[in-house]
């Protein structure tokens, strides 16, 4: 069966390769065309753009740009230490943003209003600018009743209440204010340089000059918000500072004033490092050690010497004794008697008065020293008592000490708390006054975290339009937008431009196409072609579809020919007229009938009467050499047909038609019927069954695809014997621009071989 439904090869579509894969199916020569052919919408688009563009560009209002630099310091150059009380920026990316968004601030900006005085300017205060035409037309003051505008009237009419008190002059003020910042800030952008600590300011204006002293003032009021900043930030540091400090040195004085108190109170008396009790506790104890250690030194020395006292070698011997200046005296005055004594002696005798004296004077001395050895052991017996007494004193007094250290320990303990909270009190006091003193001396030092780099200079040519560019854009945007309308276009056409088209999408196949005559006066005589141009692009269109119709069938060629169409005027009464002149024109007996008896067109095409038609033939009251008339030039017989006011469907499905038809068989070799369209009528299906092929014409990029394929259809869906398809009215010029390949490409391209 005949595929109606099948999808069309066009350029761009999808088909799938050996291996079942989806390749693309892009013939780049075929966009080329198809670029070139509508090439004079991409043309217009352009330069529909390009003169829109032009007029907007200059039409635009030039605006200005200046630009001003800031970089934020990222080191703080401070005469003090002041970390506690102020630090410098820190050049982080957080940072810089949040600069960012103070030099945009509204605060900042309002004062850069103020200090310019811009609300004086149209630029930034709307009201102060001119009203257009149409604002004056479209205010609603200018032409509704006062009482209609009037708020009180409305209210109470629909609300039943009055309108709330009118805005003051200071509210009306704040709200002009707040729109011209607002347009201001409209025209500020800062943003930071790339891996950098720079922040670009630049400020769009009408005025090349109070663009740059914008941004400039800008930048100036942001130095001083700083400097402001840090100043108010260091009056309050030293004011809170001030505050504090007068608390702490109160609370100084009281700790300190307890503490002495509390001393004074319990006797607690500080000494060099210790309280004086501990002192005296110390030095008791001290001088307790030293007397039990001279009582038992002198206790040695007394038992010593008592222990010689009794010995043969006599006391005399003890250090004490020994060590006595005394007792040496005397020991050498009793050496010196013994010499003496030993010398007198030998030379006088024991007897001699001399030796005598001698021994008298030997025993006074020997009775000196028994008495200061004597002395010396009361002496050290003495010491020894003397030491006993003194240890016993020392260690009443350091009992007593000691009781009296028992109970201030206690006390003592309270009294540390009081000592450090008193050093407390005093290190946080000297912590704040030491740091009140920086923060006085830093009042009058502080800088800036940021400092101009560049300042804006006035700009010698406007920032907005770039006209160029503009039109570079409309131009390229345009070209896009032409492309895109063309393949809009390749889409949105729904006619069929070739027979390989028309084959893909119904499965029908194509018989050849026919050119399209160009001048009027061609036209005009387009149904003769084939007799006065027979070596025309037309007549040879002509000759090729009858002989692709007379190989349709070799074996039995085809004799009853119908030719029908979509929809009127796609050229099938031509189409049967020419294929009728050229196989008379080659011999044959051909009878052409006009088959359309609702709106019939042979005889005006062969200027002859059509009082005598099919319907007279059909309903007996003429015979056929009446009816029929004869082309003198040809040998064509015609019969014409005319307007039927009953049914026509009545006689063409009438016996007598078919008939009329079968004994044409046997006096014509071909019999040419000119049908109505079938879309329109169903006329051809009728005529089809008495037909041994029928010709489907189709008028090339105009008839709808959905509408050939309809009438197909039908064709089809009745059995009838289609041939195949024509194209008419081909365009080969617009055609050959397609480079499809087929004949009407030869058409108009090869126009050597033909005599148009």
């Amino acid at each position: 069966m005949t595929n109606l439904y099948a999808v069309p090869a066009e350029p761009g579509h999808k088909l799938q390769d050996a291996g079942g894969q989806m390749v693309s199916d892009v013939d780049l020569r075929q966009v080329l065309r198809t670029l070139w052919r509508r090439k004079a919408v991409i043309l217009t688009s352009i330069f529909l753009a390009s003169i829109l563009a032009t007029l907007v560009s200059f039409q635009l209002t030039p605006i200005y740009t200046a630009s001003t630099k800031v970089m934020i310091n990222n080191r703080t150059n401070q005469t003090v230490d002041m970390e506690a009380v102020l630090s410098g920026l820190s050049a982080d990316a957080a940072t810089i943003l949040s600069e960012i968004e103070i030099l945009t601030s509204r605060t900042l900006i309002a004062r850069v209003v103020a200090d310019l005085d811009l609300g004086n300017i149209a630029e930034f205060n709307g009201s102060l600018r001119p009203k257009g035409f149409f604002a004056t037309t479209l205010n609603p003051k200018n032409w509704w009743p006062e009482d209609w505008l009037d708020w009180n009237v409305i209210s109470r009419a629909v609300l039943g209440t009055d309108r709330a008190r009118e805005m003051s002059a200071a509210e009306i003020e704040d709200q002009i204010s707040a729109r011209i910042i607002d347009s201001v800030v409209k025209g500020f952008t800062a943003a930071p340089v790339s891996r950098s600590y720079v922040i670009n300011i630049t400020f769009r204006s009408e005025d090349p000059r109070r663009a740059a002293s914008v941004a400039n003032a800008l930048a100036n009021h942001y130095i001083v918000d700083q400097l402001e900043a840090k100043f108010e930030a260091t009056r309050r540091a030293t004011s809170w500072l001030n505050d504090r400090l007068g608390d702490l040195r109160k609370k100084v004085e009281e700790s300190e004033r307890a503490v002495a108190l509390f001393r004074s109170r319990k006797g607690l008396v500080q000494g060099k490092n210790t309280s004086i009790t501990t002192q005296q506790l110390s030095e008791l104890n001290t001088q307790l050690i030293l007397a039990t250690s001279d009582r038992a030194e002198a206790e040695a020395r007394y038992l010593q010497a008592k222990a010689l006292l009794t010995s043969k070698d006599g006391v005399e011997s003890a250090a004490e004794v020994l060590s006595s200046p005394l007792i040496q005296n005397l020991k050498e005055e009793e050496a010196k008697v013994l010499r003496k004594a030993s010398e007198l002696s030998t030379r006088y005798g024991e007897r001699h008065p001399k030796m005598i004296n001698m021994r008298a004077e030997l025993r006074d001395i020997e009775q000196k020293i028994g008495l200061e050895v004597s002395r010396i052991a009361k002496n050290l017996e003495n010491e020894v008592a003397v030491a006993r007494a003194r240890e016993k004193s020392l260690q009443k007094g350091l009992a007593k000490l000691e009781t009296k250290t028992a109970g201030q320990g206690r006390s003592q303990i309270q009294l540390r708390a009081l000592e450090r909270e008193a050093q407390a009190n005093r290190l946080l006091f000297e912590s704040f006054l030491s740091r009140f003193k920086e923060t006085s001396q830093q009042e009058e030092l502080q800088q800036a975290d940021a400092r101009i780099i560049s300042r804006a200079e006035i700009p010698n040519e406007a920032s907005f339009p770039k006209k160029r560019l503009i039109v570079a854009i409309a131009v390229a945007g345009s070209a896009f937008l032409g492309v895109f309308l063309v393949f809009l276009l390749e889409r949105l056409d729904n006619g069929f431009r070739t027979a390989q088209q028309i084959e893909q999408r119904t499965g029908v196949p194509s018989l050849g196409m026919i050119p399209k005559v160009g001048g009027k006066a061609n036209q005009r005589h387009v149904d003769r072609y084939v007799i006065y141009k027979p070596t025309s692009s037309v007549s040879e269109s002509i000759r090729s579809i009858r002989t692709s119709m007379m190989l349709s069938d070799v074996d039995d060629p085809p004799k009853v020919i119908a030719v029908t169409s979509t929809l009127p005027y796609e050229g099938k009464t031509m189409l049967s007229l020419n294929l009728a002149r050229v196989a008379a024109a080659s011999g044959q007996r051909v009878l052409l009938i006009d088959g359309d008896l609702r709106r019939p067109r042979l005889h005006r095409s062969l200027d002859i009467a059509n009082e005598k038609s099919l319907i007279e033939l059909l309903n007996g009251s003429l015979q056929m050499a009446e009816v029929q008339q004869v082309e003198e030039s040809t040998g064509l017989v015609v019969i014409p047909g005319k307007v039927l006011h009953g049914n026509p469907m009545d006689v063409l499905s009438s016996n007598a038609m078919r008939n009329f038809i079968s004994g044409l068989r046997g006096g014509f070799d071909q019999v040419i019927i000119d049908t109505p369209p079938i879309l329109a009528v169903s006329d051809i299906k009728v005529i089809g069954q008495y037909s041994d092929k029928i010709i489907y014409c189709i008028k090339w990029n105009d008839t709808p695809r959905e509408a050939v394929a309809a009438g197909l259809k039908q064709i089809v869906d009745a059995h009838l014997p289609l041939a195949g398809t024509v194209l008419t009215h081909v365009d080969v010029k617009k055609h050959a621009q397609y480079g499809y390949g087929d004949t009407g490409d030869y058409y108009g391209r090869h126009k050597e071989y033909y005599a148009d």
